[in-house]
């Protein structure tokens, strides 16, 4: 399962995780190289400006912490480090190898370097101190005097230096960087260079005498059962001295610290030490205990570590934003919808909600379904049945509070309000498409009586706002009134036009083709007329229907001529409330009688 947490890249522990856009995620020092490449895993353009945009995904960085042991996290910042230091990128070294020893006080290979980035830097005080500690640690490694010997030359304090660049070749002889600066000062000294080590050792001894240089005074003793090393910090670490059994290797230095313990405190026992990283099973049968491979991610994690800040519910579609905060896709939407700006640290979203991209982060889901496939598994369960709630067109109908709109004429909106613009989104969710709209009303929010808009389609503007073009549907009264998260809701029930047979049929029809009549005379009047000016963007009426009741709504073209009559929108909304056609087509017949008669 520590798969899951691989860089795709360099297929080693993610360190310093940064999510691109395309939702996947990488090393930051992955992604430095690869500004303008294309992402490993999809292939998708990585458009990445700079390093400013290569933030830390934070979520993910905590769940590293939890889930790397100290060794991988210690091997990678050594890693990391060498690698700065071999492209000369000292300043990010220091950082790093600060980290790094905040992280691991007690690591010797990890001091060496800082000691060597200090040096890099000029920085040779600190670089001498850093030198100290190490032979502090370790007194029998030869590196931390190789180190002091260093720090020491660039402060101008040659005698010293060379007391210790001795002492390292007395350590271990074969040490080629620090014979090579022997001779070199030896040199610089007017001092013949021998070419054995032991005669090279003899004449450093030899200048030293004749230099007066208290060679004991110099190396530092390291006879002592407790040493107070002084770190970074301040703090102190009390330290034990290893048993003296000839040279040690800094590769060895982690298991020699291990040993160590506080004279006046009792040792651990073994496997103690070890139970942090390792889990022990219970006796064999052999009567021996095992060692059972390293603690699942689900022994590391808790549910409360894949928790969303702002609903504090398990994450659903997790996004992040570009200053490495992970939100569910739903919830950064609606905090969008109000102002662009991160929730948690403020810094501005406007490019991101330009760009429109909310790709999910895929090693997140990838985790969360690993790790808690059921607890996952009830998450979208609540979240479908949350969506059938949504999705109920009678008891739970969301309210645009707006204008009038009428069955089967285009409805074109505006939206910028950010409870409507949560409501088109759910609109979409649901995948009704669908929502009422009334005209406002004193005292009741909403008029009793509206249509229904289907969405065809939604442009989203750079800045969070939409144009949404709407149809409208079915006629509907409003039963009961409510709200959800900001906008209105309501329980409808839908309108219907009265059937009517025989007589009754031809005496609607004939009203019917009378009313139709005079619409039309309307679109030959003179263009100076009342009626002409009116109708002057349309060429011609819609056509008649072959059957006047086959839409529950009765004619179109009765609607039509509503939407285009500049008419109160309170007696529109009192033409749509009526459920019999004779009597809306005599309010029409009596509007366009006025209208025919009207003088130019």
């Amino acid at each position: 399962m520590m798969e899951l947490l691989a860089c795709p890249c360099c297929q080693h522990p993610l360190w310093d995780p940064v999510t691109v856009p395309c939702g996947h995620t990488f090393c930051k020092r992955c992604l430095q190289g690869a500004a303008r490449g294309r992402c490993q895993v999809c292939r998708t353009k990585l458009k990445i400006s700079g390093e400013q945009e290569l933030r830390c995904n934070t979520l993910l960085s905590d769940l590293l912490d939890k889930c790397l042991d100290p060794h991988t996290k210690i091997n990678r910042i050594t890693r990391d480090l060498r690698h700065l230091i071999a492209q000369q990128k000292y300043e990010e070294a220091g950082k790093v190898a600060c980290k790094a020893v905040t992280l691991a006080p007690q690591d010797v290979p990890l001091r060496i370097l800082r000691s060597q980035v200090y040096v890099s830097l000029k920085q040779f005080p600190e670089s001498l101190r850093e030198a100290d500690v190490i032979c502090n640690l370790q007194p029998q490694d030869p590196d931390g005097f190789y180190r002091k010997g260093v720090a020491l030359l660039n402060m101008e304090k040659k005698e010293e230096a060379l007391i210790h660049f001795q002492h390292c070749m007395k350590l271990r002889p074969q040490f080629p960087e620090a014979r090579q600066e022997i001779e070199q000062m030896l040199k610089d000294f007017g001092c013949p260079v021998p070419s054995s080590l032991a005669d090279l050792l003899h004449e450093v001894s030899q200048y030293l005498k004749l230099s007066s240089v208290d060679i004991t005074a110099n190396v530092i003793p390291v006879h002592t059962s407790s040493i107070d090393v002084k770190l970074e910090d301040n703090e102190k670490t009390s330290l034990t001295e290893p048993p003296g059994n000839g040279m040690t290797k800094s590769a060895d230095i982690n298991q020699e610290q291990g040993k160590r313990k506080e004279p006046d405190e009792p040792a651990p026992p073994e496997t103690y030490r070890l139970s942090k990283h390792f889990k022990l099973t219970d006796h064999e049968e052999d009567g021996t205990q095992k060692i059972c491979p390293y603690p699942s991610l689900k022994d590391l994690l808790s549910l409360s570590d894949v928790e969303c800040s702002l609903c504090i519910r398990m994450f659903l579609e997790p996004v992040t934003t570009p200053c490495g905060h992970t939100f569910c896709k739903e919830c950064l939407l609606r905090c969008l919808d109000h102002q662009p700006y991160c929730p948690l640290c403020k810094q501005s979203l406007r490019e991101y909600l330009r760009v429109g991209g909310y790709a999910v982060t895929a090693l997140l889901m990838n985790l969360m379904e690993t790790i808690f496939p059921s607890e996952m598994a009830d998450r979208k369960q609540v979240h479908l049945t949350e969506i059938a709630e949504l999705s109920n067109l009678v008891s739970n109908v969301p309210i645009f509070v707006c204008t009038v709109a009428f069955p089967g004429v285009p409805c074109p909106l505006h939206v910028f309000e950010p409870r409507y613009r949560l409501m088109m989104r759910r609109c979409l969710e649901t995948g009704t498409k669908s929502f009422g709209m009334c005209l406002y009303e004193s005292g009741k929010s909403f008029a009793d009586y509206g249509c229904m808009l289907e969405i065809l389609h939604l442009d989203y503007l750079p800045d969070g706002r939409s144009l949404v073009e709407t149809i409208g549907k079915r006629r509907f009264r409003v039963l009961q009134r409510g709200q959800l998260d900001g906008y209105h809701k309501a329980e409808i029930e839908y309108l219907s036009d009265m059937k009517v047979e025989g007589e009754e049929l031809d005496e609607l029809q004939r009203l019917h083709d009378m009313v139709y009549q005079q619409l039309e005379e309307c679109f030959s009047q003179q263009r100076g007329s009342l009626p002409r000016r009116i109708f002057m963007h349309h060429t011609s009426p819609p056509p008649k229907e072959d059957s006047i009741q086959a839409s529950p709504d009765g004619p179109f073209w009765c609607w039509w001529l509503l939407s285009v009559l500049p008419l109160d929108p309170v007696y529109q909304t009192l033409i749509i409330s009526m459920t019999s056609l004779k009597e809306r087509l005599f309010h029409l017949k009596h509007i366009l009688s006025v209208f025919l008669q009207s003088p130019s």
